[in-house]
Formats: structure tokens, sequence, C-alpha cells
């Protein structure tokens, strides 16, 4: 199945006198929730979608945690989690600290199936 694109408008930033162009970009089609994931899971084994549920919410509470501590989260060959931040530059090392952190967000890097995934991805105008 395709992944549907529209087309965009924008303004090259580094050339603001040129005229604005047409890309191509990716739009949903449709969420995908924990419980859909449970039911598919529990369709193609013999556990119930409850205990599935069950074990992805401990998964991902546990994975909460960890990257809260710092920690880097393999999960299996399929991706990495990890804390990321943005802050304020210092003139000196020690004057870097917690109080120069200006955001926090989550780095994803996508593993082989994923990576494998994109090169194969196919493309249609919605």
């Amino acid at each position: 199945m395709a992944i549907k694109i529209k087309a965009v408008q924008k303004r090259n930033p580094q050339k603001p006198t040129e005229p604005t162009k047409w890309y191509p970009q990716a739009v949903g089609d449709g969420e995908i929730n924990l419980s859909d994931l449970a039911m598919y899971a529990s369709s193609v084994s013999t556990v119930s979608k409850a205990d599935i549920l069950a074990v992805l919410e401990t998964v991902l509470t546990k994975v909460t945690h960890d990257l809260s501590e710092g920690k880097i989260v393999r999960v299996g060959e399929h991706f990495t989690l990890q804390m990321g931040i943005t802050g304020s530059p210092s003139e000196k090392e020690e004057d870097v600290t917690g109080a120069k952190v200006k955001s926090a967000h989550i780095l994803f890097r996508p593993g082989k199936m994923l990576s494998d995934m994109i090169k194969v991805a196919t493309f249609k105008k919605k």
C-alpha cells in the first residue's frame, strides 16, 4: 500500500526573494492505537488481547521510566529511543548546569526493519 502525499507550497528561507515552489508532504491516513496493536497481536498468536495490552502498558511504562533516567532504550532491532536536549551556551565549562537546558525531546532511531521499509516505500498523491 502506498503512503499518501499532498502538494504544499513553500518558500526557501535561505532565498526569500525566489518564488515559492511545491513540495510533496506525507499525509496521515488514519490512526492505529495500542488496542488495535493488541488486537492484531492476539489474532496472530494464542495470547489474549487483554494480556497483550497489559504487557504493552507495562513495557511502555518501563520505557518512560528508563528514558527519564537517561538510559538508551533499544527495542530489539526495531528502533532505539534516547533523550536529547537543547540548551543555552556558556563561555566556561563550569557554567554548564541543568539550568542551561532549554528543552528536552526524544530521539527516535529506526532499526534495520524500519529502515528497510523506508527504502521500499511507495507514494501516491491523495
